[in-house]
């Protein structure tokens, strides 16, 4: 019997502002959500806002079966999002955010049990920006002896 691997998307999550409304997004997060729906127990650790974007999250994970038990609430910043808006011939163009609530995780010890425990995790290069998120992930990549 195999068993089933855990999968853990650590980075951003956020919401994609786009013209016909809003997504759900974030590469950690979208692999995450890729690798559930190919049986992985995935989930995605992440940090959003104490707003309701954030609590959309929350309610949107659980539905999909994810869960929101990695996520991490920031009561001082907001939900991340991206702005997105099309030229006249259909190019997108993207403001990301920042200062956003995944820019602001922090490693605890529910991550390390979670980062102990997994068979792949998928880190996204957007949260690494800046410095405290940038070495939250590092930090996850020295638990698990990532070269």
């Amino acid at each position: 019997m195999t068993s089933i691997p855990i999968v853990v998307g650590l980075g951003e999550i956020l919401w994609d502002l786009l013209p016909s409304g809003r997504q759900l997004g974030g590469a950690p997060a979208n692999f995450a959500y890729c690798s559930h729906l190919l049986g992985s127990r995935a989930t995605v650790a992440s940090r959003i806002g104490n707003e309701q974007l954030g609590k959309e999250i929350c309610e949107r994970l659980c539905q999909t079966g994810i869960g929101r038990d990695f996520l991490q609430t920031d009561s001082e910043h907001p939900t991340g999002t991206v702005k997105v808006s099309l030229d006249s011939s259909g190019q997108p163009s993207y403001e990301i955010v920042e200062g956003v609530a995944w820019d602001f995780m922090e490693w605890s010890p529910e991550w390390q049990s979670v980062a102990s425990s997994a068979d792949a995790v998928c880190f996204g290069s957007l949260a690494q920006r800046s410095a405290r998120s940038r070495n939250t992930i590092l930090f996850s990549r020295e638990d698990r002896k990532i070269s």
